[in-house]
C-alpha cells in the first residue's frame, strides 16, 4: 500500500492540510478515514477535526467513515470482537500486588534486587520498565542477550538476569490468572498482519465474531496520524503494518524530509527528523509505495483576511526561533510588539494576578478581540508546582472559569486518610492522633447518628460529640487499651483555681456513646480482621464494615450534596474513590484470595495502590481558560496564549534518568540491536526536545502571546529568566516590562479586571495612602464610587470597613451585661484579680467562658489542689487527735503524712501519678514534698505561740457548697457582688490581753507579697482572706474580738540545698513566711518563741537584738503594717471589688491589660488569649494599663487621702 508525508513548519495550517486529505479520500465510496492522535489530547484534536469536516461541509463528518482513535483506542477498534482483549485486564493496582507478591516468593534467589524489594517506590520503577520494554519491543530473551553480550559487565549480567526472572515469574503469574499479558498495540499488529495464526498464547477455541486466521481487509481505510514527531517502537511496528495493509499519510512539523540520513541532534526538529527517516526507510525496505512529500506553503495562508490567518508577526517570531536555533544570522522584518509581550514580574502569585487582569482586559476590548472567549485563551505552566496553587483563588477572584488538565492524585481524599487511621488504629496501638484522624474523617458515624431523611443534623450532632470527646480524652490521656477495654470512662474534673467551681455537667455518660460504639464497630472489626485466616476473608470482613460503618452512606451523601451545590467534579470523586477501593479489593481476593492473611502486606497494598489512583477528569468542553502543561503546547493551539515562569531553572529543564537502567546501559542495548529495538536515552532526548518545546509555545497563539517569569519565589531571590527568554528580548526588540506590585501610581488598565477583584485592589491602595498621608488617586476613587454602586457592595463595605477598623472592644449593653453575668455578680478573687490585669481577659474567661483547651499532665491545678488537699487533711488530723504541732513527734507526723498520702493517691482523680514509671517518681516527689512541708509546719509550731484553728474555710459559695457569708457588696444597680473563695488555714494566738488571728495561703511556686499590685487590685488574696476571717471571726473562732496579726503565703516545696547550706535551721529558713505583718512588739515573741540573741528568725521577718529585744529585720521594714494601715487596704480592696463590679455590669469592656513599671511585668506574657483581643502595643489605640511603682509610704499616703475625701 502506500506512505506520503504532510511537511510544514510550524507557521503552516497542517490541520488544514489534513482535512483536505480526508475529504479528498471520503469523496469516493466505501472509503474509510481513521485519524490517529496523541492520547492526552484526544478529546481535543477530535473536537477541532470533526469541527473542520464540519465547516468544509463533508456530508460524512460524524459518520463512522471518519473517526478519531488513538493507537489504544484503535486496538480495542479492531480487537474488541477478536476476543483478544475479553481476558482479564490487569490494572496498575493489580500489576503491583502481582509484582509484591512474587518478589517476596524470589527473595532468596535475587542477589542485587534482594535489599530493593521494600524499598518504596522499586515497584513502580519495575513496573514502569517492563512497560517499556514493551512499547519498545524488548523480550526477556532481550534481557538476557544483553547480559552475554561481550561488552556486558559481571554486575551488568546478573542485573539483566536477575530482571529476566523477576519478568519471567511475572508473565506466568499473569497467564495463569488469566490476564492480559501482551500490549494491545502489539496485539493490533499482529492481529493485521495476520501473524496471530498458529500462535499457542492466543486461544483459537474463544468465541469471536472475526476470525483470526484472516487479516482485515484495510485497502479501502486512510489512516491519517497527526499530533506527533515520535513514536514508541511499538508504535512504529504497527505504523509498518499499516503502511503495507492500508494507505497511511503523517503529518509531521518538519522543515523538511529527511530520505536518507537523519538531522543532527541540534537541529530544531532532530526528533521528526529522525522519525521522519525512520519510517520511511521502513517503508523502502518493505517496498511501500512512497508518494511524495506534501510541503505546506505559509505564504498561501497569510493573506487570507479570516479567522485563520497567519499575522506576519507570527511568521518573523518563526522565523527568528528557527534561524537563531540552527546559528544561521538572523534580521528581523516585522515588529512583533503588538504580538508578543515578555514581563518581569516580582513573584509568581503577582505574575498570575496580572494574567488575570490581561484576560479581563482583552475579553473587554471588542474592538481588538471583537469573537474572544474564555475557551480561546490558554496558560502554559512550565512549573505546576508552583502556578497551580495561585490559579484557582485569583481566577475565581477575577471571575474567569478555568480548567486546569492536571491529574489529581487521591491521596489527599477522605477515603484514603479514614483507612490509613483505621489501619494505624492497629498498628499503634490505638493512639489517640489515629483515632481522632479516623473520626474527623466524618466516614464513620455510629448507628444512633446515621439518618437518610436528615444525615446533616446527624452529622452536625456527631461533629459537636467528637470535639468534646476529644478535649476530655486529650485531659485524660484516653488512647490504647482506654478505647479497646469494656469499661466506660471515668472523667475527673481539677479546679482550674482554689476557688473556681467545677461544671456539673456529666460529660461521662455522653462521651461514652462514642467509645461504645467505637469499639463495638472499628476495635471488634479490627479484631477480626486480624484474626482473618485467608486474604479473601480479611476483604470479606473489610467491605461488610465499610458498610456497617455507613461508609458507602456517606460518600452516596457527599455525592448528592456536592451535586447539589453543582461541584460535578468533587461528586464524581466521591463516586470513583467508592469505585477505586471496590476494584483494589475485587483485585486483592483475586490475586492473594486464599493464602494466609498478612495484616501488614494487606495495609501496605490497599493504601499504596488507593494514594496512587488519579481521578478521572470530564474533558472540558465550555468555555473556559485552559491550563495546561508548557511540554504540551503544539502551533496554532489558542488564540491568546500566557506562559508563566519561564526563569533559568523552569526552561530548558534539567533532566534526570529516574529509571532501572542508567543512559550507558540503554546505548548497551540499543547498540546490541543496531535500531530495530530502541530504549530511550530519556536525559539526552529530552535535552533536544526542549528547543522544539518552546518553538511550540512561540508558535502556540495565533493573536497574542504573553511570556513572563517571576524574579523572587519562597527563599529563592532574584531569579534570572530563561536563556530563552532572554534571547527572545535581545533578538526581537520586545521591551522587557516590569508589572510591579500595585501602587497608588500605578494604572487600572493594568490591573482591573472584576468587581470582585477591584474591592482588594481598593483596599490595598487605601492602606498605602493611609500609610504614606495621602489621598486616594483619583481615578482610583472614582472606580470606588463604582464599586460601591455595584451588586459587591455589601462586600466591598465590609472589606473597606478594615480601613477605619481600630481594635477597641464594642461595649455590652447594661441588658447584655445583665445576661451575661446575671443581676449579681459571684466572683472569686483571682477572677477579680484577672479583670485588673485585663478587663477583656476577664470578659473572655468569665463572661464568654473561654478557656484554654486541658492537656494530659501534671498541670499546675492539680499540683496545687493535691498540695492543698494533703496539707488540709494533715492539719484536720492534727485537730481530730487533738495534737497541737508542738506536741507532734517525728514518727506521729510521718505516720500521719503516710495515712493522708495513701488516702489521696487512691482516689481516682490522682491516677494520672501512677500512669508511668516518670509519673510514679513525680508521684514519690510529692510525696517526699509533703512530707518535707509536714515537717517545716512541725517545727514553725515549735516556734510559734500560733496554731491552726481552721483550715481549708469556705467562704461564699464554692462547687455547689456554701462556705461562711464572705464578703457581699451592694452595686448601684440594685444587685450585689458575692466574693467566694477558700483560706487555706487560719491560724490564731491568745495572750492574757488579746487574741490574735492570722492567715495562710499555701503557693506551689515562690510568692512574695506585692503592696502595689494590691493596691491596683493584682494581688487581693492575701488582704481578703483577712478580710473575711476579721469579718466571720465569731464563725472562724467564737469571738468577735480578735485583732489581726498578718496573713502570709507559705511555699510549698522540697527545697534543695547543697551541702554546706543543709543545716536543718537553713532548711527551715526556706519556708519563712512572706506577706503582711502586724506592727505590733507584742505580736513578735508569739511569732517565734525561740529565736536567739542577735540572730534572725527562719519563721518570721523578726529578730532579737543583743539585748534580747524584739524586732523587725531591716529587709522586711516594709512588710509590717499597722492595724490603721491594715483597715485602709481592707477597704481599698473592697473598693476595688466594688469597682469592678459596677464596670462589668454597665457593659463597658476595656482591652487594657497591666504592665508593671517595677519589673516590666505584663499581664500579656502568658495570656492564652492574644489570638482572640489582637493587642498590639503599635497600634494607638491599644495602650497598656501602666502601674506606677509606688513605695510603701506613697500608697499609704493615697489611701489617707482618699479616706479624707
Amino acid at each position: 500500500m502506500s506512505l506520503r508525508f504532510i511537511l510544514g513548519d510550524g507557521r503552516c495550517r497542517h490541520d488544514q492540510a489534513v482535512i483536505e486529505n480526508a475529504k479528498s479520500w471520503l469523496e469516493k465510496d466505501h472509503q474509510e478515514v481513521f485519524f490517529l492522535v496523541p492520547n492526552y489530547n484526544k478529546f481535543e484534536r477530535e473536537r477541532e477535526i470533526l469541527q473542520l469536516l464540519k465547516e468544509d461541509r463533508v456530508e460524512d463528518f460524524a459518520s463512522i467513515r471518519a473517526q478519531v482513535y488513538s493507537f489504544h483506542r484503535l486496538a480495542w477498534f479492531y480487537l474488541q470482537q477478536t476476543g483478544l482483549l475479553s481476558q482479564n485486564a490487569i490494572t496498575e493496582n493489580g500489576a503491583s500486588m502481582i509484582m509484591r507478591k512474587l518478589l517476596l516468593e524470589l527473595e532468596e534467589e535475587l542477589v542485587l534486587y534482594r535489599g530493593e524489594i521494600n524499598k518504596a517506590g522499586f515497584i513502580q520503577q519495575l513496573l514502569a520498565f517492563y512497560q517499556e520494554m514493551h512499547t519498545s519491543r524488548l523480550g526477556i530473551e532481550d534481557l538476557l542477550a544483553g547480559g552475554a553480550a561481550p561488552s556486558a559487565t559481571q554486575d551488568e549480567e546478573k542485573k539483566y538476569s536477575e530482571l529476566a526472572i523477576i519478568f519471567q515469574r511475572f508473565e506466568q503469574e499473569l497467564l495463569e490468572r488469566a490476564l492480559q499479558v501482551e500490549q494491545p498495540i502489539t496485539l493490533l499488529t499482529r492481529f493485521l498482519e495476520g501473524s496471530l495464526l498458529g500462535d499457542s498464547s492466543v486461544d483459537h477455541a474463544m468465541p469471536t465474531t472475526v476470525s483470526l486466521n484472516k487479516a482485515p481487509d484495510l485497502s479501502h481505510a486512510l489512516f491519517i496520524i497527526s499530533g506527533f514527531s515520535a513514536f514508541s517502537t511499538q508504535e512504529q511496528q504497527l505504523i509498518q503494518v499499516l503502511m503495507k495493509r492500508s494507505h497511511v499519510v503523517i503529518d509531521l512539523i518538519l522543515d523538511r524530509g529527511y530520505p536518507q540520513e537523519m538531522p543532527t541532534p541540534l537541529n530544531l526538529f532532530y526528533e521528526a527528523g529522525r522519525t521522519y527517516y525512520q519510517l520511511i526507510s521502513s517503508a523502502r525496505d518493505n517496498q511501500v509505495n512512497i508518494y511524495l512529500d506534501q510541503k505546506l506553503s505559509v505564504n498561501q495562508e497569510v493573506d487570507k483576511e479570516d479567522e485563520g490567518s497567519i499575522p506576519q508577526a507570527y511568521k518573523e517570531v518563526e522565523t527568528f526561533w528557527r534561524q537563531t536555533q540552527s546559528q544561521a544570522n538572523y534580521h528581523q522584518q516585522t515588529s512583533v510588539k503588538d504580538f508578543l509581550a515578555v514581563w518581569k514580574v516580582g513573584n509568581p502569585e503577582e505574575e498570575i494576578r496580572q494574567i488575570a487582569a490581561s484576560i479581563r482586559g482583552m475579553m473587554s476590548d471588542k474592538k481588538r478581540y471583537p469573537t474572544l472567549r474564555y475557551r480561546d485563551i490558554q496558560l502554559l505552566i512550565a512549573e505546576p508546582e508552583v502556578y497551580h496553587q495561585y490559579i484557582p483563588k485569583i481566577f475565581t477572584e477575577f471571575e474567569i472559569p478555568f480548567y486546569i488538565d492536571e491529574e489529581q492524585m487521591m491521596a489527599q481524599h477522605p477515603l484514603v486518610e479514614f483507612l490509613n487511621a483505621f489501619f494505624a488504629c492497629q498498628s499503634y496501638g490505638f493512639r489517640l492522633n489515629d483515632i481522632l484522624r479516623l473520626l474527623r474523617t466524618e466516614l464513620y458515624l455510629p448507628a444512633a447518628y446515621r439518618s437518610e431523611a436528615d444525615w446533616l443534623v446527624g452529622r452536625d450532632q456527631f461533629r459537636k460529640l467528637v470535639d468534646i470527646t476529644e478535649n476530655k480524652a486529650l485531659a485524660h490521656d484516653f488512647q490504647g487499651a482506654s478505647w479497646t477495654r469494656n469499661e466506660d470512662w471515668e472523667l475527673i474534673e481539677y479546679l482550674q483555681s482554689e476557688e473556681e467551681a467545677v461544671d456539673k455537667v456529666d460529660l461521662t455518660a455522653y462521651t461514652n456513646q462514642l467509645r461504645r460504639a467505637f469499639k463495638q464497630d472499628v476495635v471488634d472489626t479490627l479484631d477480626w480482621l486480624t484474626a482473618a485466616r485467608t486474604n479473601r476473608d480479611a476483604v470479606e470482613l473489610l467491605y461488610r464494615f465499610l458498610l456497617n460503618a455507613g461508609v458507602e452512606q456517606q460518600l452516596r451523601h457527599w455525592r448528592d450534596q456536592a451535586i447539589q451545590q453543582g461541584k460535578l467534579d468533587q461528586a464524581r470523586n466521591h463516586e470513583q474513590a467508592w469505585q477505586a477501593l471496590m476494584d483494589l479489593l475485587d483485585e486483592y481476593a483475586t490475586i492473594y484470595g486464599d493464602e494466609p492473611f498478612d495484616f501488614a502486606l494487606f495495609e501496605d497494598v490497599l493504601l499504596t495502590g488507593l494514594e496512587n489512583v488519579t481521578f478521572g477528569k470530564i474533558p472540558t468542553a465550555i468555555d473556559q481558560v485552559n491550563i495546561n502543561r508548557l511540554d504540551l503546547a503544539r502551533p496554532k493551539q489558542a488564540k491568546i496564549t500566557f506562559a508563566p515562569g519561564l526563569n533559568e531553572t523552569a526552561l530548558p529543564r534539567k533532566m534526570e534518568n529516574k529509571t532501572l537502567l542508567t543512559n550507558e546501559e540503554r546505548q548497551h542495548f540499543n547498540q546490541l540491536f543496531n535500531g530495530e529495538k530502541y530504549l530511550r536515552d530519556t536525559v539526552v532526548e529530552g535535552s533536544v526536545k526542549e528547543p522544539f518545546a518552546f518553538y511550540s509555545v512561540l508558535l502556540s497563539a495565533t493573536e497574542h502571546l504573553s511570556l513572563s517569569y517571576a524574579v523572587n519565589f519562597d527563599t529563592q531571590q532574584n531569579i534570572k529568566m530563561s536563556p530563552y527568554l532572554d534571547r527572545v528580548v535581545k533578538h526581537l526588540d520586545v521591551p522587557l516590562q516590569e508589572r510591579g506590585i500595585l501602587t497608588l501610581v500605578s494604572d487600572p488598565r493594568d490591573y482591573v479586571g472584576s468587581y470582585r477583584g477591584l474591592i482588594y485592589q481598593i483596599n490595598n491602595l487605601s492602606q498605602q495612602a493611609q500609610k504614606n498621608k495621602e489621598n486616594l488617586p483619583r481615578v482610583w476613587e472614582q472606580l470606588k464610587q463604582a464599586l460601591l454602586r455595584s451588586e459587591w457592595t455589601d462586600l466591598a463595605a465590609q472589606v473597606f470597613e478594615s480601613q477605619t477598623h481600630q481594635n477597641i472592644p464594642i461595649p455590652l449593653s447594661q441588658a447584655q451585661a445583665a445576661a451575661l453575668y446575671g443581676p449579681s455578680i459571684y466572683s472569686s478573687i483571682s477572677q477579680m484579680e484577672t479583670f485588673y490585669q485585663c478587663e477583656y481577659k476577664y470578659f473572655v474567661s468569665y463572661g464568654l467562658r473561654l478557656k484554654e483547651r486541658e492537656v494530659y499532665g501534671l498541670n499546675p491545678a492539680m499540683t496545687g489542689e493535691f498540695f492543698h488537699d494533703a496539707l488540709d487533711r494533715f492539719v484536720k488530723v492534727l485537730i481530730a487527735e487533738n495534737i497541737s504541732l508542738t506536741q507532734l513527734t517525728a514518727d506521729q507526723r510521718v505516720q500521719f503524712v503516710e495515712v493522708v498520702l495513701q488516702e489521696i493517691f487512691g482516689e481516682s482523680r490522682y491516677r494520672l501519678l501512677t500512669s508511668s514509671a516518670r509519673m510514679n517518681f513525680i508521684r514519690y516527689q510529692l510525696g517526699k514534698t509533703i512530707q518535707r512541708v509536714a515537717w517545716a509546719l512541725a517545727k514553725q509550731g515549735q516556734k510559734m505561740h500560733f496554731s491552726p484553728e481552721k483550715t481549708e474555710v469556705l467562704f461564699g459559695q464554692i462547687a455547689g457548697s456554701n462556705g461562711i457569708n464572705g464578703i457581699e457588696l451592694p452595686l448601684s444597680s440594685g444587685g450585689k457582688l458575692h466574693v467566694r473563695g477558700k483560706i487555706d488555714r487560719v491560724d490564731t494566738a491568745k495572750t492574757e490581753e488579746e487574741q490574735w488571728l492570722s492567715v495562710v495561703d499555701y503557693k506551689s511556686s515562690s510568692r512574695d507579697f506585692d503592696l502595689s499590685e494590691a493596691y491596683y487590685g493584682l494581688a487581693m488574696q492575701l488582704i481578703t482572706y483577712l478580710d473575711v476571717a476579721l469579718t466571720d471571726a465569731v464563725q472562724l473562732v467564737g469571738s468577735p474580738k480578735v485583732r489581726p496579726a498578718g496573713a502570709y503565703y507559705l511555699h510549698v516545696h522540697n527545697p534543695l540545698l547543697d551541702g554546706q547550706e543543709a543545716s536543718e535551721e537553713e532548711r527551715l529558713k526556706r519556708f519563712k513566711y512572706d506577706g503582711l505583718f502586724i506592727d505590733e512588739p507584742a505580736v513578735f515573741p508569739l511569732l517565734d518563741e525561740e529565736v536567739e540573741a542577735s540572730k534572725n528568725s527562719p519563721v518570721f521577718p523578726v529578730r532579737k537584738d543583743k539585748n534580747g529585744n524584739y524586732q523587725k529585720t531591716t529587709q522586711a521594714k516594709n512588710k509590717f503594717y499597722t492595724e490603721e494601715e491594715l483597715e485602709l487596704l481592707r477597704k481599698n480592696n473592697r473598693k476595688n471589688m466594688q469597682q469592678s463590679g459596677e464596670k462589668l455590669l454597665s457593659g463597658e469592656i476595656a482591652l487594657n491589660p497591666s504592665y508593671k513599671l517595677k519589673d516590666k511585668k505584663r499581664a500579656c506574657e502568658f495570656c492564652p488569649f492574644r489570638s482572640i483581643c489582637d493587642f498590639d502595643v503599635l497600634l494607638k489605640e491599644n495602650e497598656y494599663h501602666r502601674l506606677e511603682n509606688l513605695s510603701k509610704d506613697e500608697i499609704i499616703h493615697r489611701l489617707r487621702e482618699e479616706e479624707d475625701e
